[in-house]
Parts: structure tokens; sequence; C-alpha cells
């Protein structure tokens, strides 16, 4: 008994001090965000006074790049931190994946990447908006994997009870050695990477009562399963659950 309750004693102090850790995140996010955006406007201006002057104007793109990872920085901080229930409703599969294809293909495209969807007609239970950032981030980590000419697989499909989610590349690929971190808060390998994307989709896949698995994708790169609840399995769940 004892030690039981010295377990819980513990648990409790470690849910107190991620709270505090998170609260502590979000507020020095919020701070600096403030600034950053009157930094942007500032730079956009100058950017628009230099126009004619190339050499100085490249200066200021450069602070823009700048100015535009520390906000994606702040972002990721700020989304990590909060933990708002996700709000459900159904919706089709196919529908989710081509939202977040017509987002990542701005990016591909640049690097000569194609997009591609291929979903079953499944419907699954999910907050849209917490799912599309997740998947929207797996996307765009699996077109930085590839190389030009290379195509990133959304796909969807049903299985059992649920929906599975892919985002598939066929980039070099994650090593053993460094896919055992990945999901870690805060751990990348990324000169300007923040090491809480993959973090945060885990998140979003457990708050939902799913997962998110890493595996090798057949002949080389990365696949993203994320698993969710189907709408009609959610649904069947809730009405034995009532009776």
């Amino acid at each position: 008994g004892r030690l039981a309750a010295t377990l819980e004693e513990m648990r409790a102090e470690l849910r107190a001090r991620d709270r505090q850790l998170q609260e502590m995140l979000a507020g020095i996010a919020h701070e600096v965000r403030n600034p950053l955006g009157g930094m942007a406007l500032t730079a956009g201006l100058l950017a628009e006074d230099l126009a004619s002057e190339p050499e100085r104007a490249a200066h200021v793109r450069r602070i823009r790049r700048e100015i535009d990872h520390l906000t994606r920085l702040v972002n990721d901080f700020l989304d990590f931190a909060r933990e708002a229930p996700p709000r459900l409703e159904a919706l089709p599969a196919a529908a989710l994946l081509e939202e977040v294809a017509h987002h990542a293909r701005a990016e591909a495209a640049a690097r000569e990447i194609a997009v591609a969807v291929r979903a079953a007609p499944v419907r699954l239970r999910c907050d849209p908006g917490l799912v599309r950032r997740a998947l929207l981030n797996l996307s765009r980590n699996a077109v930085q994997a590839s190389a030009p000419g290379a195509t990133v697989d959304l796909e969807a499909e049903a299985d059992g009870a649920g929906v599975v989610l892919r985002v598939i590349d066929r980039g070099p690929g994650i090593p053993p050695e460094v896919a055992e971190r990945i999901f870690e808060p805060f751990f990348t390998t990324r000169e300007k990477g923040t090491g809480l994307g993959l973090a945060f989709a885990r998140r979003i896949a457990e708050a939902h009562g799913g997962a998110l698995v890493h595996r090798p994708t057949p002949g080389g790169g990365a696949t993203f399963e994320m698993r969710l609840p189907a709408a009609g399995a959610a649904a069947r769940d809730a009405a034995a659950a009532a009776g």
C-alpha cells in the first residue's frame, strides 16, 4: 500500500511538472510571437522600399526567411503546449487527404515532387483541424525527404473497426538508431527543425484513441501510419456504452 501511494504521488508530481512546463512554453511563445509579427511587417515594408536595390534587398530576404523560421518555431511550441480535447465529427477520409495534398503541393512542386492521394471510400470520426495539421506535418517531412521526380503518397483504407491513414515517401529512410527517438519532443536531426512535429502528431492520434507509428517503406523510404476510429465504429461504440 505504501509503495502504491508513493508511485501515485510520483505520477502526480510528474503530471504537475509537465503542466508547468507546458504553461511556461506557451507563455514564452506568446511573448515572442508579438514582436515577431512586428518584425515581419517592418521587413516587408523595407523590402518594398529596397525593391530597386537588388543587393540590399537580398539582405532583407534573408532576414524575412529567418523570421519565417522563428515564426514556425513559435507556432510549433504553441501547438505542442496546448492540450485541447479533439472536437469530433464524421467525414470522408478522401476529402481530408485531398485537402492535405492541396496544401503540401506548393512546396512539393518547388522541389519537383508529386503528391498523390489514394483513398478508399471510408469515413472516420476525428477533429478535422487537428488531424489535418498532423498529416500536413507528416507530408511536409515526406516532401523534404524526397528527391526530385519522386512521389509522396497519401493513403486511406479501412482496417477492422478503424481507418488507417498513411504518408509514404521513398527517400533515404530513417536509420534504426534514429527511428527509436523520432517521437521524442525536441529531438531532431535537422539544422532548423523544432523536434516537435512528430511528437505533436502522435499526441493528436492518441487523443483520438488511435496511434501513430513509423515503418520503413519497402524499397527505401519512410511510411507513417495514423490509426483513427472509423465513423461507424465510433457510433457503435457510443451506442453500446449508452446501452
